[in-house]
Parts: C-alpha cells; structure tokens; sequence
C-alpha cells in the first residue's frame, strides 16, 4: 500500500508499506529535528497518524511510550491515530 509521510515542512515521501504499522516504523527512521509534527497519509490526502512535537525535553512523568527524543531541544509524542 501507498503512504505519503508529511514532515511538516513541505518535504513529502511516498512509500510502500504492508501496513501503518510498518509506514510508522518506516517514518520513525527517517524522523529529524524540524520542530514540526508529522503525520501520513493515505493517497487520499486523509491522515491516518501523527506524531506531535514538543518544544521542550521529554518528561519521564509523560505518559507516552515510545517518544523520538532531542535532548532539552524537544520530542515527538506517541503516534496518535
């Protein structure tokens, strides 16, 4: 199936996944410091997940699992769906 993973900043990347769960995995690796979200799509343009930024170190008192974390620069949330 065809993702489209949106950075945020105007970059998009097309990809070919088996499923979301892969297309997430797939967008946590390419996952930068852009001080934006970022979310994929279907070929639609409906968002079917995103990953929040935060401007500020992650909390271990957070509730998320599995944050991307930039030191005292920022992270970004658990995917929402």
């Amino acid at each position: 199936m065809t993702y489209i993973i949106n950075g945020g900043t105007g970059v998009i990347n097309e990809i070919e996944a088996a499923n979301l769960e892969e297309a997430k995995a797939i967008a946590d690796q390419g996952a930068c410091y852009t001080q934006e979200d970022y979310w994929i799509e279907d070929k639609e343009g409906n968002e079917l997940a995103r990953r929040n930024w935060w401007g500020v170190a992650y909390d271990e008192d957070d509730e998320d699992e599995d944050p991307i974390c930039f030191g005292s620069f920022g992270h970004y949330s658990d995917w929402t769906e």
